[in-house]
């Protein structure tokens, strides 16, 4: 994956699926989500990263739709005085590469946006999830228990609710997180035939060893995924605001960007 440096604004508009002559929508056009010059590099190398300085805090990668409105809607506020930590990633994943990824061991591998939508809401199969921690050079688990809880006032564990159509549905989730301890998070689903959205807001305390990091609220990690035919584009990134506090300020950035990765890495094999 490549960093890009550019400084190009991309302006955001609502984008829907185009339209056959018998009046059906149909996939989108790459060229209608994505803007140059990402949109050349992200056809040339599959991925982008876009790893913002402080300071730095317009999206650049947000695909043009009605979701990826509702995500630049909905950033992090920054408070004066912390750190903001932002970064991007878009992929482009064609869906051979699901079929031949998946560890289901089904004969037919299901690739459809609602399997896109099942394996975004399968919260438990992220336990033992991988990522590469670059403080010690090798692949650590990032979360080493992962479940869904009843509700913000109940915090009683319940299995996966991954079926039917996922559009508005709002659930909560713990997980033990390798850097941050446990922690518990909302998660906003958005659905409908040719795009996905699943955010992730942290609701409690996100804890650097005896350091408070983060306050609730103030992490998020938003997925968009939407059909473009032959290929599915998925936009990720994480969206933090922490306490400036210099010795841990590389491991947390660090611990941010490499979840996007594992997550990316987590969800091509689910299918």
């Amino acid at each position: 994956m490549k960093k890009l440096s550019l400084a190009a604004v991309i302006i955001v508009s609502v984008v829907v699926p185009f339209f056959a002559e018998d009046g059906t929508a149909k996939t989108f056009r790459l060229s209608d989500i994505v803007g140059e010059p990402y949109l050349s590099q992200l056809q040339k190398d599959g991925s982008i990263r876009y790893i913002h300085v402080e300071g730095d805090t317009e999206l650049k990668l947000l695909p043009k739709s009605e979701y990826g409105e509702q995500a630049q809607r909905n950033r992090v506020i920054k408070e004066n005085g912390n750190l903001g930590f932002v970064t991007e990633c878009l992929y482009l994943i064609n869906k051979t590469t699901l079929v031949e990824k998946s560890i289901s061991g089904e004969a037919s591998v299901d690739t459809s946006m609602n399997a896109v939508s099942r394996v975004l809401r399968s919260i438990s199969k992220m336990q033992g999830m991988k990522y590469f921690s670059r403080s010690r050079k090798r692949w650590d688990v990032l979360y080493n228990k992962t479940y869904l809880y009843k509700s913000a006032d109940d915090e009683t564990p319940i299995p996966d609710q991954n079926t039917g159509n996922a559009d508005g549905l709002e659930l909560y989730c713990y997980q033990h997180d390798h850097t941050f301890g446990g922690c518990r998070y909302r998660l906003d689903y958005q659905q409908s035939e040719y795009e996905m959205a699943a955010a992730f807001t942290n609701v409690s305390w996100m804890m650097y060893k005896i350091i408070k990091a983060v306050k609730p609220g103030q992490f998020k990690v938003n997925m968009i995924v939407m059909d473009c035919g032959d290929s599915y584009l998925m936009y990720m990134s994480t969206d933090a605001d922490c306490v400036r506090f210099p010795l841990v300020t590389s491991r947390l950035n660090d611990s941010f960007n490499a979840r996007l990765d594992a997550l990316y890495a987590w969800f091509i094999t689910q299918f």
